[in-house]
């Protein structure tokens, strides 16, 4: 045997190794977008749906949300709220076919309950331009009634 063909032998073609690694790069990148996909917690979730689930674990207790004074701004934590963002959160239940509300809260791009910071008229609902979202939870109304309530939140620039 000459060196020559001793020296050859075990390589590859560089070309051949390119497409090799190509290939495995784009398998790799092609599972992670499926991963992205299925795995929970990295679905697109919009803003009040994300201040909607915040605003919720902030207000229950075992569970309920208890209605008892009507403001709900002392029970949502400033961390809660999208930042820049102002929110309306309210509190409804349905009693006796009518639908009633029993809480609701303002608060400002700085986090603070201060609805006369975002418009001189007391608010009825979140303005039409807010992306909105909604709930059903279980509200106390008082200590051993519960009834079956929604927790709404709009979301909108300041």
């Amino acid at each position: 045997m000459s060196r020559s063909s001793m020296s050859d032998r075990g390589q590859t073609d560089p070309l051949a190794a390119l497409v090799a690694v190509s290939a495995l790069v784009a398998g790799i990148g092609l599972y992670g977008l499926y991963l992205s996909d299925t795995l929970p917690g990295t679905t697109d979730r919009t803003t009040e749906t994300t201040a909607l689930d915040r605003i919720a674990d902030d207000l229950e207790s075992d569970g309920v949300v208890r209605a008892h004074d009507g403001d709900l701004a002392d029970g949502v934590e400033t961390g809660s709220l999208p930042h820049g963002r102002n929110v309306y959160v309210r509190l409804t239940i349905v009693a006796d076919g009518h639908e009633t509300v029993v809480g609701t809260a303002v608060f400002g791009t700085d986090g603070t309950s201060n609805p006369t910071a975002i418009d001189e008229e007391e608010l009825d609902g979140p303005p039409e331009e807010a992306g909105v979202a909604e709930r059903s939870v279980a509200v106390a109304t008082a200590p051993g009634d519960v009834r079956r309530g929604t927790l709404l939140v709009g979301v909108w620039n300041g």
